[in-house]
């Protein structure tokens, strides 16, 4: 009796594995083919030298990801940078933006990056290189409101924080 419940409990636990393993399977195999390469993509270069390898930028429905390398190809040492990230629709509509910081370089000095985002079927991006200030100057200009660009009507706020509650 003991050796028949072993038996049995062996079975389920092959048969647990087995679905384990087939689920994750499909998984992965789902993940990989729902996202596509991002092949069209421009560089607006200035002392350092972005190289993207063709197999490091996907995006999917919902999100994607960017990797490649940043390298200091001058002689001198380069001052601190941010690389903007600009994504973009099919039809050329930015869907976003994404900001990575990459401070100082030495000279041959080679980073690497990634950056995930979360927008919707990217097509193409670009990158361009920014200083600090005007890191700091988008960062003070952005709109930080739950529904960008909008302002309400300032008659209407004036008149409602006239109206005092009744008591």
């Amino acid at each position: 009796m003991n050796m028949a419940r072993m038996k049995t409990f062996a079975i389920y636990l092959l048969m647990f594995i087995g679905l384990y393993v087939g689920s994750q399977l499909i998984i992965n195999a789902y993940i990989k083919t729902s996202y596509h390469k991002i092949e069209k993509y421009e560089i607006n270069n200035d002392q350092l030298t972005v190289t993207i390898s063709n197999t490091s930028t996907r995006a999917s429905k919902e999100d994607g990801y960017i990797e490649g390398t940043i390298s200091n190809k001058t002689n001198e040492k380069s001052s601190e940078k941010y690389m903007k990230v600009e994504l973009y629709s099919e039809k050329d509509v930015n869907l976003g933006e994404e900001y990575v910081k990459i401070g100082e370089m030495n000279p041959n000095e080679v980073k690497e990056f990634k950056i995930r985002f979360t927008c919707d079927n990217v097509k193409h991006f670009k990158i361009v290189f920014l200083t600090p200030e005007e890191k700091a100057e988008i960062d003070a200009n952005k709109d930080n409101s739950i529904i960008p660009n909008f302002e309400s009507n300032k008659n209407v706020e004036r008149i409602v924080n006239m109206v005092e509650p009744r008591r």
